[in-house]
């Protein structure tokens, strides 16, 4: 994946394609500073899914994840650097996890 990222963001006051531009211009700002280049990074128009419900939230989450192993990149999820993995698994500090753990709630009572 050294030529794309995964994100899976939710749209609260901010719509999302405002939202994408911050974060790219941020990283272009970033990238062209490191290597004292300037100009364009992104080829295309990101590309985006609305997530609607619970079951494929984690769908979408799960594929994140795993993408990297999928791709040859680390044996085990809790490998790739670059991934919010640890997050979930306990170490958050960016990351919101509660609506991760409330949407895992809600599917273990519709299933019992």
């Amino acid at each position: 994946m050294g030529n794309h990222i995964h994100l899976l963001l939710k749209e609260e006051q901010e719509e999302l394609g405002i939202i994408m531009r911050r974060i790219g211009a941020s990283y272009v700002y970033w990238y062209n500073r490191k290597y004292q280049r300037c100009g364009h990074l992104f080829q295309d128009r990101y590309k985006s899914e609305a997530v609607e419900d619970d079951r494929y939230f984690l769908t979408v989450l799960r594929y994140i994840h795993r993408n990297p192993v999928k791709a040859g990149m680390v044996k085990d999820i809790a490998e790739y650097k670059l991934s919010s993995y640890s997050e979930y698994m306990g170490n958050s500090k960016i990351i919101d996890t509660d609506l991760y753990l409330s949407c895992l709630m809600m599917i273990g009572k519709k299933q019992l």
